[in-house]
């Protein structure tokens, strides 16, 4: 959008645009750019809150009245309670007390263990939770149990020139699939309280504070470092959305 952009206003069409992936869009220069600290595919944040929608798309818009350009602004919607109700930005916390992360991961079998536990101790709250949804679940990508995902990540953390784990994927998709398939499971869990709960809580929960998002920073590290390209920019949108760096 930022490339098309260039040619809209050339033809004298004012543009404004949502950007959710920063990097791209300094680097494209669009004349006019909102950066918003959701994850992919949600540009205008968490479903059912209107007021925060209508908040974004009015930022995006008001920047049309700017001719500086290119112009980046940040959406800070955490300092616009008229975007938010503050309630549901601190009453919402996990149903389950987790083991504080580590910052540094050196023990890949404590690593292993501990993301074992975490899985058992959400299951209960996974299974409450598509109770609640009739059945509905958000993981399910893959095949594979949660023990099994754990360990294909474990196995890529300590040798990353790896084959793939997945039959007929290539190893980026492959990983992708798997961390998706786990952090949906942890979406779910963490749902079962679903009072409060929006996107920016959940993912605060599952990269700051839980083994799994420890875990997720570590492989988008090796990704970014990696030798290949498509790993490379697979670390850069897959694993950790931009606002959790």
């Amino acid at each position: 959008m930022g490339g098309l952009a260039h040619y809209l206003e050339k033809a004298g069409i004012p543009t404004s645009q949502i950007s959710l992936i920063r990097k791209h869009t300094e680097e494209l220069r669009p004349p006019r750019a909102l950066f918003v600290p959701f994850e992919l595919g949600r540009p205008f944040g968490n479903p059912n809150h209107p007021d925060l929608q209508r908040a974004v798309l009015r930022s995006a818009l008001e920047l049309l009245i700017q001719n500086d350009g290119p112009i980046i602004e940040d959406f800070n919607y955490l300092d616009d309670r008229k975007t938010q109700d503050s309630s549901s930005m601190t009453d919402w916390a996990c149903p389950v007390n987790l083991e504080k992360p580590s910052t540094v991961v050196t023990d890949l079998d404590k690593l292993a263990s501990q993301l074992t536990q975490e899985v058992r101790l959400l299951e209960p709250w996974y299974h409450e939770s598509m109770k609640n949804l009739k059945g509905r679940k958000l993981n399910g990508l893959t095949n594979y149990t949660n023990e099994e995902l754990i360990n294909f990540l474990i196995n890529f953390i300590e040798n990353p020139n790896l084959d793939s784990f997945i039959e007929n994927e290539p190893i980026e998709r492959a990983l992708k699939l798997a961390c998706d398939d786990l952090k949906y499971f942890y979406f779910q869990a963490a749902l079962a309280r679903p009072d409060g709960a929006s996107d920016l809580k959940i993912n605060e929960w599952l990269y700051r504070r839980t083994h799994l998002g420890k875990a997720f920073l570590q492989i988008r590290d090796i990704c970014l470092n990696h030798a290949s390209k498509k790993l490379n920019i697979s670390g850069r949108t897959n694993f950790v959305p931009n606002a959790m760096l």
